[in-house]
């Protein structure tokens, strides 16, 4: 069995997803079916592997594994099949990850798989934790070294492929595939003064789309931040944008799918104010 996962259009800058929902955690580990003789497979391959390494108390343990499961056969001509615990060893080593499964194997009737069997969607919770969504900044105008006093100010945003994708792609011993790919695209845009001397001091706005596209330009909005007093040294403007999430059981991209929650990113940039200079003849 082995596991993959692979992103696109991440970019510079990029970091770990923020989701909406503060009770979503991805899966770090998923249980995978064997049939008897993969399972066999499988013991053996780790009974050598211990012997390989020198770990003498595993190599015993897989062995005495072994002799039990001789016994009955591994099940070869039961109707049912092994489910192993397998994880993702990055998620796993993230700080907090934990799995919540300690039972190494089991074997199970058809009907009924373990909780947490790997399928599509477990596969896209898995891709959903390894999304990264670049701090994509936004164009200010004024520039953001020359904001003016109870001037409004303008966002400009513009990324004709704004989409940022993860496959998480699964193979399964016997071969068969299970894929799940994860889509993200800017959504709505917060932007946020700073400061108190500003009215309004936030904003909210809705990009436009266009294919994998996204664009904003608020000078005809109606709401702009507008910068009321002049600042000794700089404000910090915030532009927090959400994302549209989704996914699909493919190991492609599409253009619609199952929503997943909200994306999150945000990214700063230092404004300076100045009074508006008139010249008195």
């Amino acid at each position: 069995m082995s596991y993959t996962h692979r992103g696109n259009g991440e970019g510079d800058g990029s970091t770990p997803v923020t989701s909406s929902d503060a009770n979503f955690s991805p899966p770090v580990c998923w249980y995978t079916s064997f049939t008897p003789d993969e399972f066999k497979d499988e013991i053996d391959r780790r009974y050598i592997a211990a012997g390989q390494e020198g770990a003498g108390t595993v190599y015993t343990y897989y062995n005495e594994v072994q002799s039990d499961m001789n016994d009955i056969k591994y099940h070869k001509g039961d109707d049912g099949s092994w489910w192993v615990l397998t994880w993702d060893d990055n998620a796993l080593n993230e700080p907090g990850a934990t799995c919540p499964y300690s039972t190494g194997w089991m074997w199970e009737p058809p009907a009924d798989p373990p909780q947490g069997a790997i399928s599509p969607e477990v596969l896209a919770k898995a891709a959903y934790g390894q999304l990264k969504l670049p701090t994509k900044g936004v164009k200010l105008s004024p520039q953001p070294g020359n904001q003016k006093v109870n001037l409004p100010t303008y966002v400009d945003f513009k990324e004709t492929d704004a989409q940022v994708s993860v496959t998480a792609q699964l193979t399964e011993p016997n071969g068969d595939a299970v894929a799940a790919t994860v889509v993200a695209q800017p959504y709505s845009l917060h932007v946020e003064a700073g400061t108190q001397y500003a009215s309004p001091q936030s904003c909210d706005y809705r990009f436009s789309q266009s294919g994998t596209g996204a664009s904003l330009d608020t000078s005809g909005a109606s709401c702009n931040v507008t910068y009321t007093k002049a600042s000794s040294g700089n404000y910090t403007f915030t532009a927090a944008m959400t994302w549209k999430v989704w996914w699909t059981p493919t190991a492609d991209v599409q253009p619609a799918g199952t929503a997943l929650p909200d994306g999150m990113s945000q990214s700063e940039q230092p404004v300076t104010v100045e009074e508006i200079q008139t010249v008195n003849r």
